[in-house]
């Protein structure tokens, strides 16, 4: 990938985690806030959307949110939020609700893939 090159969902895969919220009124910067480590940790990207409008993403790379709002759309239910697995595969989504960072975080943390990371992390120490 060119640095400055506009990313697509697609070239996230086997790289990040994602988290496309599409909330109402709701900036997540003040969720995220102190958080950095365990983002990072569990490769996580977060792609913002209001109103599906784009707003912003943590990685702070050029984006094409068709992808991204593609996701979405598909779910039947209209979620608010989405997490996409390190496959490129939906693995949980919901409602304004239910969104909060411990949720997202149990859910990756019971992913075979991140359980391995974190086998692997824990014998490195």
């Amino acid at each position: 990938m060119f640095p400055n090159a506009i990313k697509t969902i697609e070239d996230y895969k086997w790289e990040n985690r994602i988290v496309i919220t599409n909330f109402d009124n709701m900036k997540l910067d003040s969720i995220l806030e102190g958080k950095a480590k365990s983002i990072e940790e569990r490769k996580l990207l977060f792609v913002e959307f209001e109103h599906s409008e784009y707003i912003k993403n943590t990685e702070q790379d050029e984006v094409d949110p068709s992808g991204f709002l593609n996701v979405l759309s598909r779910n039947n239910q209209n979620p608010e939020w989405v997490l996409i697995g390190l496959d490129g595969g939906v693995k949980a989504s919901g409602s304004r609700q239910d969104f909060s960072l411990k949720h997202i975080y149990q859910l990756i943390d019971q992913m075979p893939m991140r359980k391995s990371e974190i086998k692997s992390f824990n014998t490195l120490k």
